[in-house]
């Protein structure tokens, strides 16, 4: 066979397997769906229009029928959070802690990513103008929902208001579980299947909302440390980098020690990069700090951190051990309230800091005295 005739017997069959896979394009065409053509739930939603956001759960424990009005049904009772927005980010709105610190993070990714993901293709419903018994089977009455409202910052205008229903996988397994939850507007009663990659932590524990992050810090940047404990008496012991190197210098250090350990000062600068603490308790104003050994801290510590063109001073107090957990109570000069730090924690600056932070003093020794000489008869 010569070279033209090899080349229209493959040009042929090249036609003959097209036809196939042009018709499996089409077919494909006519099944595929483009996500982003479908209308999202919440239409326009921005997060820059939230101000506040309330979370709610129905409670574990729900109020008794009222027996002299059997037909009435006792509304729902909720466990809820409700968070503000301030300047810096999020704050709890109202109670014992309120305008304690929230994690953005979380509202992020806990709440303002669903409500601009969510979709409802009317065509693709699981269940529309569903029935009180259906809402009820997919988790969707008020009795089981999780509820997600979202406020403009006057609190007037409803910008998003989700109910949040059971598991879609609930039931299922292996991988062809569906990842997803069965959601619906506040005013709707149609079901729509909302499926997502990763998690979503839905919770109204108020702790697990909070920022637990006081500082996040460069350790170069820091230029100063001073700490003063019990076990190194009641003069502070002060560090410092001069002159923009990296090495620890003793600010008037008490006289008789030795050179400064640059490592183990270090190693201290790196246990602050990271302040975090365990718990909030009360607001610090109005509250009896001595009761709590914060008045005349058993450790104060005093960081300097270069941020910029400015010094940003953190000064930390930590004060008496709690009655009932292993932690301390913790007051700083950046927050509002009164905190604790676990014990493992504060163990850490309860060192000696003659012993531990610097070298043996160099011995003193002084030239032999000459010999006197022997006298002449």
């Amino acid at each position: 066979m010569n070279l033209a005739k090899s080349n229209v017997v493959l040009a042929v069959l090249a036609v003959v397997l097209a036809v196939p896979t042009t018709i499996q394009i089409f077919a494909d065409a006519e099944t595929f769906v483009d996500t982003g053509s479908i209308p999202t739930m919440f239409d326009g939603f921005s997060s820059d229009n939230v101000g506040l956001i309330a979370l709610a759960m129905p409670a574990k424990e729900q109020p008794k029928p009222d027996p002299n009005q059997p037909n009435a049904q006792p509304k729902v009772a909720y466990d809820k959070i409700e968070m503000r927005k301030v300047d810096k980010g999020w704050v709890v709105h109202s109670g014992t802690l309120a305008n304690a610190p929230i994690a953005k993070e979380r509202v992020e990714t806990d709440v303002f990513q669903h409500l601009r993901l969510i979709r409802a293709d009317r065509d693709a419903l699981v269940q529309p103008n569903a029935t009180p018994e259906q809402l009820a089977e997919f988790g969707l009455d008020e009795a089981h929902a999780f509820v997600v409202q979202c406020r403009d910052s006057t609190g007037q205008t409803v910008v998003a208001d989700l109910l949040v229903g059971r598991d879609a996988s609930q039931g299922q397994a292996g991988t062809d579980a569906v990842r997803g939850v069965f959601v619906r507007k506040s005013d709707s009663t149609d079901v729509v299947l909302y499926e997502f990659d990763k998690g979503w932590r839905r919770d109204v524990a108020q702790d697990g909302w909070l920022d637990k992050v006081l500082a996040k810090l460069e350790p170069d940047k820091i230029q100063r440390l001073t700490l003063k404990n019990n076990a190194s008496g009641p003069v502070p012991f002060t560090f410092e980098r001069r002159d923009g190197k990296a090495s620890w210098h003793a600010v008037n250090a008490p006289a008789g020690l030795g050179a400064v350990r640059q490592i183990e000062v270090e190693n201290l600068v790196q246990r602050l990069r990271w302040i975090g603490v365990q718990d909030y308790r009360v607001l610090a104003q109005g509250t009896n700090l001595a009761q709590l050994g914060l008045a005349a801290p058993m450790i104060d510590l005093e960081l300097v951190v270069k941020e910029g063109d400015r010094d940003r001073v953190i000064k930390l107090g930590v004060g008496n051990k709690l009655t009932d957990k292993n932690e301390y109570y913790l007051a700083c000069n950046e927050s509002a309230f009164v905190m604790t730090w676990p014990a493992g924690t504060v163990t850490q600056f309860e060192l000696d800091m003659k012993a531990s932070l610097f070298d043996p003093a160099a011995p003193t020794t002084t030239p032999d005295s000459p010999k006197d000489e022997k006298k002449g008869g």
